[in-house]
């Protein structure tokens, strides 16, 4: 039996993506799909039903340009690679795959495909009878109408060894092609007649105007408004564009009502439909943003600014090449990459950045001064640290270059962690009114860090920072003691650069972080130790006495954790932290 995976790039589709889902897990295994800036519930639906405990992979794709054909093709081969499957079906939110042979279900045939084939069903466009009515019912069991004919064109359903052969999909996945020169071979493929899609192209005159609108913006944005792609959103953008309204309902004449398709066993409840509205200016809304942020985007690298990421090597290398993993898949072109070395394996290092294709170099920190050599070998105009263990989501340098870059008021830029919640060392999340905001003086959040113990939940590896901050602050040498990273000292340097200092937050997570709670908890109350007794004097006496005595709990609890920590770090950390506290003021 094959293993049936389907795989989808998705935009608003929240009056109907549900039912996709739903009807597309009846014959599919699993399903991957792609959330192309959805700006209509589509995403939260998504994750409702993933939270469910269905079969569903998602990720977000943000870019206005469409690139329909690339997602989908490297979704089909991730299907094939990373999830083992046997058949592919590329799938978008308004296709489903029907029969009308109960003796040939869809999950049935797909099952006993050949492997080495292309198959495909034809395109059959389908309508609502009555599209306001019903809302929360799943979509195949309302009033269908249907045109008499199906539409000249297939849809592929794909094999795992086609898949080699022919390894590209075309736009709107109607056939798989390999490509000899600049000639484009599609591959052959046999028709299941049995089979067809079900496309619900229209969905009424809002629905149909904004969905033609977006896709001809998008299709613009990748090809050119002079491209002959997809001509036909074009002439419905210009039919809108003129007042008129797009093809909207099949006329009585071409159509006929749907009496004969095989539903899936069982009924099909909808849970999280009933009630979704369409918002059109929240769709267009979503995409101008989205092209605006290309724009800058792209204003910023044609000026080639270079970015040094710093990565510290302090003793795991699996961590450190975890790290530098994540510095080859960002989408930022130029940067160098400089290792900071605090135990002696150089050779180790440069063997591992032998396989960047980025310019690298080893800088030693095993002694004092190594900031001003840091300095002299990191010729970036921005700075990104990059700690052991950390992962950079691939567009976090472009954008948070871009950021700085086209803001001059910004200091650094500082975005969230996933997962970051389970790191057991006090953090906290910037949190304001909207997003990508300026938030308030370094002064504040430096005296808030003393109070509180806790550092920005994206830590070092979530900012981006100007050249300058690093120059301040000496390049954070005195953040780093024995191959070890302190992140409170850490923040409370940068933080006090000058009087203004202002941070730009990404409130969305840019990377991921090592959670390695058992080597850094028990250090933890010594650091807080040590900056109250060389800060203190900045914070108000009863700032500093309620901050003292939260230490004091904090070093209580941690330090009745021993079993957690390694007995050499255990008993050094609680040895400098008592010897610390106790020069405290009370």
């Amino acid at each position: 039996m094959n293993k049936i995976i389907a795989v989808s790039l998705v935009a608003d589709s929240a009056d109907i993506i549900e039912s996709f889902v739903r009807h597309t897990l009846t014959y599919a295994d699993e399903m991957l799909v792609v959330d192309h800036a959805a700006a209509d519930g589509t995403g939260e639906v998504l994750r409702a039903l993933q939270e469910e405990g269905l079969p569903l992979c998602i990720e977000r794709y943000e870019a206005a340009e469409l690139c329909h054909d690339e997602i989908m093709t490297d979704l089909m081969h991730r299907a094939f690679d990373e999830h083992g499957a046997d058949i592919v079906v590329p799938v978008d939110a308004d296709e489903f795959l029907v029969t009308e042979d109960a003796a040939k279900p869809c999950r049935a045939v797909l099952s006993r495909l050949r492997t080495n084939m292309t198959f495909y069903a034809w395109h059959w466009m389908y309508e609502l009878e009555e599209p306001e009515k019903d809302a929360g019912e799943f979509l195949l069991s309302r009033p269908l109408r249907r045109k008499k004919r199906h539409e000249p064109m297939q849809k592929a359903i794909i094999g795992r060894e086609a898949a080699l052969t022919y390894p590209l999909l075309a736009q709107g996945t109607h056939y798989l092609y390999r490509m000899e020169g600049e000639e484009r071979v599609p591959a052959p493929a046999l028709p299941i007649s049995f089979l067809h899609f079900a496309h619900f192209q229209w969905r009424g005159a809002l629905h149909t105007a904004v969905k033609v609108l977006n896709g001809w913006i998008g299709n613009a944005a990748k090809y050119s408004v002079h491209t002959a792609r997809c001509y036909y959103w074009k002439e419905h953008f210009d039919t809108v564009f003129e007042g008129g309204e797009p093809p909207v309902a099949l006329s009585p004449e071409e159509s006929e009502r749907v009496q004969n398709l095989v539903l899936p066993q069982g009924r099909i409840e909808l849970r999280y439909t009933k009630g979704a509205a369409f918002s059109p200016l929240q769709s267009l809304m979503r995409l101008s943003e989205q092209l605006a942020q290309d724009f800058a985007e792209e204003r910023v690298l044609v000026r080639r600014k270079l970015v040094s990421v710093v990565v510290p090597y302090l003793g795991d290398l699996s961590l450190w090449r975890r790290a530098l993993e994540s510095v080859a898949s960002q989408t930022y072109p130029y940067m160098e990459v400089v290792a900071l070395d605090f135990v002696g394996d150089a050779s180790k290092l440069r063997e591992a950045l032998a396989a960047l294709s980025v310019p690298h170099v080893v800088v030693p920190a095993l002694s004092g001064g190594w900031g001003a050599a840091l300095s002299r070998a990191a010729h970036g105009t921005y700075i990104q640290w990059l700690l052991p263990g950390d992962c950079l989501f691939p567009e976090k340098i472009v954008q948070m270059a871009t950021a700085l870059e086209l803001d001059d008021e910004l200091d650094f830029v500082i975005a969230d962690a996933a997962g970051a919640a389970d790191d057991a060392l006090p953090q906290f999340v910037f949190r304001m009114k909207q997003p990508h905001c300026v938030v308030a003086a370094g002064a504040w959040h430096r005296k808030f860090v003393l109070s509180a113990g806790a550092s920005p939940e994206g830590g070092l590896s979530g900012a981006l920072l100007r050249r300058s901050v690093l120059d301040a602050c000496a390049w954070l040498e005195t953040a780093f003691f024995r191959a070890r990273f302190f992140p409170l000292a850490a923040f409370v340097l940068l933080f006090q650069t000058r009087g203004d200092f202002r941070v730009g937050v990404f409130e969305i997570p840019l990377l991921t972080h090592e959670v390695q709670e058992a080597a850094e908890l028990p250090w933890h109350p010594a650091e807080w130790a040590a900056l109250l007794l060389s800060c203190g004097g900045e914070l108000k006496p009863e700032v500093f006495q309620k901050a003292r005595a939260s230490l004091a709990e904090r070093a209580q609890d941690v330090f009745r954790r021993e079993d957690a920590c390694r007995a050499q770090d255990f008993a050094c950390a609680r040895k400098v932290f008592e010897e610390i506290f106790s020069a405290l003021p009370e």
